[in-house]
């Protein structure tokens, strides 16, 4: 595996496990989550995982407290320019593009002063055919090396397409990721029309991971992401960060949003999972769910839809709790 597919797959390793805990994607949270993933720091890698015990999430407090206390003899100048790898790897292209797309205009420049000194010295016949010759020549060289500028260019594109995709992407369910749904939640509010904002959280996951294992945990939030897409579609549906999915739906009241995420929910609770290679009865997986309305205030709607969804996992848990604005 080259070293920019293993960049890449640290990095969406590394922003889940952000996303997991609710922490933002900042340079030394970046640092944090790839030195914990990769080991590279024994002592951080530790002191996360007794913070973590129990599924606790980590808090920003905690992570800054754990990268100042982090002993620095464990590479972190080494760390920081692996972090940097995909950047270089990225500035290498475009600068690879950049010789190619100059060398293309230099020939063509070239070709154009050839073209008026020879025209100015003609005398022959002969002395026609050899300048078509050398034109002819010349031409296919700079066409060449322009098919290579167009395709470099497109490979790039690509490229760059697929770094974009993979900053907004969960990796896992493929969903948008908590930084795509913040963005767009602000779109929206923006627009000051009605939008109603729900916090969905899959009850009791812990016990399905402690029992069957994060493989099979990993294949329950696929299937829960999956089948929140299809019901609610055409609205966004997000995964903010663990097993917690948030769903967007502009131009929706609060009734209707109720409406819609109790189907959603009665859905996800009528698939009978099962264990894929064993073929052992998971059970019945259900969701719990906070909504509210948007009120030109995205956090504090995310605040009150999540202080919702806790209300509804004390109720019982396998419910939907509703407040009209936040």
């Amino acid at each position: 595996m080259d070293r920019k597919t293993i960049n890449r797959r640290t990095a969406q390793e590394a922003i889940r496990f952000l996303d997991e805990n609710r922490l933002d994607p900042t340079p030394s949270n970046y640092t944090f989550a790839y030195l914990y993933l990769t080991g590279a720091n024994g002592w951080l890698r530790k002191t996360a995982e007794a913070a973590m015990e129990g599924g606790v999430r980590l808090a920003q407090k905690d992570v800054d407290e754990m990268l100042e206390l982090a002993p620095g003899e464990t590479g972190h100048g080494e760390t920081i320019a692996r972090l940097d790898g995909a950047q270089a790897d990225l500035r290498h292209q475009m600068l690879s593009f950049s010789d190619i797309t100059a060398a293309a205009l230099r020939d063509a420049s070239a070709f154009n002063r050839d073209l008026s000194e020879n025209a100015r010295r003609l005398v022959s016949q002969a002395d026609l055919a050899d300048l078509l010759a050398a034109m002819i020549e010349r031409t296919a060289d700079v066409e060449r090396r322009l098919n290579e500028t167009r395709q470099e260019t497109e490979r790039l594109r690509q490229d760059l397409d697929a770094a974009r995709d993979d900053a907004t992407r969960d990796a896992l369910t493929n969903l948008p990721n908590r930084r795509a749904i913040d963005r767009q939640l602000q779109t929206l509010a923006d627009r000051g029309a009605p939008l109603a904002v729900a916090f969905c959280d899959i009850d009791h996951f812990k016990a399905i991971n402690d029992r069957f294992g994060h493989a099979v945990g990993d294949r329950v939030l696929q299937a829960v992401a999956e089948t929140l897409a299809e019901t609610m579609r055409p609205h966004v549906v997000g995964r903010f960060g663990g097993e917690e999915f948030v769903v967007l739906l502009p131009g929706v009241d609060a009734d209707t949003a109720y409406a819609l995420i109790e189907q959603a929910r009665e859905a996800v609770s009528a698939r009978r999972m099962r264990v894929r290679d064993t073929d052992e009865i998971i059970g019945c997986v259900t969701f719990s769910a906070g909504i509210t309305v948007c009120n030109a205030n995205p956090g504090e709607a995310l605040r009150v839809a999540d202080q919702l969804l806790y209300e509804a996992k004390s109720a019982g848990r396998n419910r939907s709790i509703c407040r009209m604005r936040a």
